[in-house]
């Protein structure tokens, strides 16, 4: 990216740059074909241009008891930090319980998927979930079926 475009992409905002996951409005999200994910909603974080011209980007994701992300994949490399709650992670065919303080690193190319509380869970999973490249969590493309990459 030429240095300037480069510097006015990477100018610091307040409004962009200084984001409290805790407050703010939550958002809906959406499965690799575009519909509703009921029970799971995201809000957005702070999210800049990376030195590689890539966005960063950070977001909480709440997930209800009962429910899961299907199989899907990302267009960059992403980390999750489970802040509260209980669940599971599917990656690349293997299913790993999950809890609060754990990170998972998940490489772009593998499938994946999350699975949220069971039903009779008395509190949501939260997850921040760190992307590079980043999509916005409520973009109706920041997951993709596998057999569509």
């Amino acid at each position: 990216m030429d240095s300037v475009l480069m510097h006015a992409a990477r100018r610091w905002t307040k409004s962009k740059h200084l984001k409290n996951l805790l407050k703010g409005s939550w958002t809906k999200m959406y499965d690799s074909e575009g519909r509703l994910l009921k029970g799971i909603r995201g809000r957005i974080g702070a999210v800049a241009t990376g030195m590689t011209g890539h966005e960063v980007g950070v977001d909480l994701i709440e997930m209800q008891p009962g429910t899961a992300f299907p199989l899907h994949v990302h267009d960059g490399d992403h980390v999750l930090y489970v802040e509260s709650g209980t669940g599971a992670v599917h990656i690349n065919g293997k299913k790993r319980p999950i809890k609060k303080g754990d990170t998972i690193f998940i490489a772009a190319e593998y499938p994946h998927g999350v699975v949220g509380p069971r039903k009779d869970a008395k509190e949501p999973l939260l997850i921040i979930a760190f992307g590079h490249p980043h999509t916005h969590v409520e973009s109706k493309r920041r997951m993709w079926h596998p057999s569509r990459r």
